[in-house]
């Protein structure tokens, strides 16, 4: 009986493993089939990439964030190598809080190259807002008005700078992969150069439709405040011309801050 009961153990092990084995490989069917469907978003989590949209193409999306804000943003290709467009931010926008609008801001990029077909690299300048939430924030000192840390402007709290952003494929499982690294500098409300910071992102498509984001920001350029730098997680679907975004932003000694963006693009 023991040996029968051993055999049964087996037989049932070699059953599980199996039936996992094919679970895998039909997992894995559609990412090998789509692996050669490349997509090159604008942004991460909350960091930009050097690509842009083709000229007559347009881009919406909404970013809802803590405490019920949600930031409108939108722009044109003008070029394939450039666009320009808006932003505009609400915070609690969905609550019962009282609603605080902020000026909208400038968002533009301009790629001045993808490089060469033997080393695809790509280099943009732009300008967009920092940061999400209390984190992209600055308000009134009461005891130092004048202080250069926060903004006099109540409608004016946003943090918007030009950024240099380079972005790098890499080929990886016959899928392409982006690593990114760029700096940026706060000039809208308050230019404080003291607080320009590194960017670090890296996407990686699992197949047509999914993607998996992760990125660090706010990293000064001394590398000082380690404390405040943050760090991001991101899973993105995409169907046809909509995408939807989750995020995770984790700062140190700071509750996990969740995000939701839904993206829409298309062509006039």
């Amino acid at each position: 009986m023991k040996i029968i009961g051993r055999i049964n153990t087996t037989l049932l092990s070699r059953m599980i493993f199996r039936n996992l084995l094919v679970a895998f490989f039909l997992v894995l069917t559609p990412c090998i089939l789509f692996a050669q469907n490349y997509i090159r978003n604008t942004m991460v989590i909350d960091t930009p990439t050097a690509y842009t949209i083709t000229r007559g193409t347009y881009q919406v999306s909404i970013l809802g964030y803590d405490g019920g804000g949600m930031e409108l943003k939108t722009f044109i290709g003008l070029h394939d190598n450039l666009f320009f467009g808006v932003s505009f931010d609400v915070q609690h926008a969905i609550g019962k809080e009282e609603t605080e609008p902020n000026v909208p801001g400038v968002v533009a990029k301009l790629k001045f190259t993808d490089g060469w077909e033997r080393f695809p690299i790509s280099v943009a300048i732009g300008y967009d807002s920092f940061y999400i939430g209390e984190q992209g924030r600055v308000y009134r000192n009461e005891t130092d008005p004048d202080a250069v840390n926060y903004s006099n402007n109540e409608l004016n709290r946003m943090i918007y700078g030009p950024y240099f952003v380079i972005t790098k494929p890499i080929y990886l499982l016959d899928d392409e992969q982006h690593i990114n690294f760029g700096l940026r500098v706060p000039t809208q409300p308050n230019y404080v150069p003291a607080d320009s910071s590194y960017f670090i992102s890296l996407d990686v498509p699992m197949g047509q439709y999914f993607m998996i984001k992760m990125e660090g920001e706010r990293i000064y350029y001394n590398f000082s405040r380690p404390e405040e730098w943050l760090f991001n997680m991101g899973f993105r679907y995409s169907y046809m011309n909509f995408g939807i975004e989750l995020g995770l932003l984790f700062q140190n000694d700071e509750p996990v801050h969740r995000i939701i963006r839904i993206e829409f693009r298309d062509e006039f």
